[in-house]
């Protein structure tokens, strides 16, 4: 599974080996497994005199092999598309097998397109490995996507999230989902807002990719940067549990990272979210629209949110949205007569 020639891979999380289960069970494609055949040539790279090593692959057949072993469960947001109104997230493959034998069969019947490369050039192979990894970065539009070390590999993965392939209403055609995506992975990474014009974030992964060269090992690859997106897992699942698929509430990107902090912040009390962003759009628009139209005199602090949310990218913009917007959902909750978690 690990031939010396082989670059270091990445750990996959149990979300991520859960995702491709997913995709299996789906019946999406995945991609083409590449293994050096020795069968066929004597070849020096064979250090362990198998019949085969793997060259790319080796995580997504890991994670089959694993779910097997009842080692991870389906993520909680599993959905199989056939059967949606089935309950099977957090079911292992042994449940599936007890339970739902029609859907883990999808699994068990499922059969990789696996390409055998016959070579004993180190460096071929090497540059092989590579060019298969780096084609998932080059179909990136954003050249912040391109770039090495942790923070862009780990910001694809999130942008396979349900939240971000589901809720959010607003254009990814040129992935703008991952230009906010790394805008909250700094914010839980440095645990406060900050600046996120271009060059702070180009700093944040460029700094992500000097700390694993100095750092990363075979058994953590990834390190505090692994620890940021699993807590970033964590309010995604919430998240993608009170908003609404293709939610009207998530077409503007610049307010995600306020519900995001406020999610975070408050994570028991995530169900009551969407109620109060619903109000608490409608409350701004609407002193804005008095102001403009009416010229009613408004109120400032509503004001203040809407000039703020003018400005996105600036540190300023961040804590001044939030704050409002914290003082404002602690009263939505402590509003006398509601019904929590209301629709």
């Amino acid at each position: 599974m690990s031939p010396s020639y082989q670059r270091r891979g990445e750990i996959w999380s149990k979300w991520k080996r859960a995702h491709l289960i997913d995709s299996i069970l789906n019946d999406f494609d995945i991609p083409k497994f590449y293994i050096s055949n020795f069968l066929r040539t004597n070849s020096s790279l064979n250090e362990k005199k198998k019949g085969y090593a793997i060259i790319d692959g080796k995580q997504r057949l890991g994670a089959i092999f694993d779910f097997f072993e009842d080692k991870f469960p389906l993520n909680p947001s599993f959905k199989f598309d056939d059967e949606p109104a089935l309950d099977l997230g957090g079911l292992f493959y042994s449940d599936l097998r007890l339970r739902y034998p029609k859907v883990s069969r999808r699994i068990d019947n499922f059969s990789p397109t696996v390409m055998d490369v016959v070579t004993d050039d180190t460096e071929k192979i090497t540059e092989l490995f590579i060019r298969l990894n780096m084609g998932e970065a080059a179909n990136s539009a954003e050249r912040r996507n391109a770039m090495q070390g942790p923070v862009p590999t780990l910001v694809r993965e999130l942008s396979a999230h349900p939240f971000f392939m589901r809720k959010i209403k607003f254009s990814t055609g040129r992935m703008q989902e991952f230009n906010l995506i790394i805008k909250i992975f700094m914010f839980e990474h440095l645990k406060g807002f900050s600046d996120t014009k271009a060059k702070n974030l180009d700093k944040f992964a460029k700094d992500a990719h000097d700390w694993s060269i100095e750092h990363a090992t075979d058994e953590n690859p990834m390190g505090p940067y692994r620890e940021t997106s699993n807590r970033i897992y964590d309010v995604l699942e919430k998240l993608n549990k009170e908003f609404v698929d293709k939610d009207p509430l998530l077409s503007k990107q610049g307010e995600i990272p306020i519900y995001y902090w406020a999610a975070r912040q408050f994570p028991d009390k995530t169900n009551e979210l969407r109620d109060f962003v619903l109000e608490f759009s409608e409350l701004v628009m609407d002193n804005m629209r008095g102001q403009r139209d009416e010229q009613r005199q408004g109120i400032q602090e509503l004001t203040t949110y809407y000039t703020l949310s003018r400005t996105t990218n600036d540190l300023h913009s961040y804590v001044g949205r939030y704050k409002i917007f914290e003082k404002r959902f602690l009263e939505f909750l402590r509003a006398p007569g509601r019904v929590a978690g209301r629709r």
